[in-house]
C-alpha cells in the first residue's frame, strides 16, 4: 500500500493460463480490494479453466517482471487485458512499475486510452 492512495485505487493485474491451452495467457486488472471471481469470469467470459502463471510462466511472459511487480499494461507483453470496470469509477488509480519498490499513478481514463482493456465483471 503506498502511502496516500486508498487500496482501491491499486490496479493490481494478475496473469493467468487459460483453458489448458499451451501458451495462452491473459491479464486481468481489477482494483486492489478486490478478488478474482472464478464464476464471474467462466460466465462473463466464457473461459472453462484458468489458473495463475507460476513464478517461471510469470518471468517467461514479461520477460523477467516478478509476481508482484507486474504492471497492468497486458499490451506491453502481448497479452489480452481484462479490466474491472469499477477500475474506471476512481479518477487515479496506482500500479507497481515493473518493481514492487515502485509505483506509478495516473489518471483511469489515460489508462483505459493507453490499454484499451476488455471491460468485464471479474471480481
Amino acid at each position: 500500500m503506498r502511502t496516500g492512495y486508498a487500496l482501491e485505487q491499486g490496479a493490481k493485474a494478475l496473469i493467468v493460463k487459460i483453458d489448458d491451452s499451451k501458451d495462452t495467457f491473459v491479464m486481468f486488472v481489477l482494483p486492489g480490494d478486490l478478488k478474482l471471481d472464478s464464476k464471474k469470469i467462466r460466465q462473463n467470459l466464457g473461459i472453462k479453466k484458468f489458473r495463475f502463471a507460476t513464478e517461471e510462466e510469470l518471468g517467461q511472459v514479461t520477460n523477467g517482471v516478478e509476481r508482484g511487480g507486474v504492471p497492468p499494461f497486458g499490451n506491453l507483453f502481448n497479452l489480452k487485458t481484462y479490466a474491472h470496470k469499477r477500475l474506471f469509477e476512481i479518477e487515479k488509480i496506482i500500479f507497481n512499475a515493473g518493481d514492487r519498490r515502485f509505483s506509478i499513478a495516473m489518471n483511469s481514463k489515460d489508462y483505459l486510452t493507453i490499454v484499451k482493456p476488455e471491460i468485464v465483471k471479474i471480481a
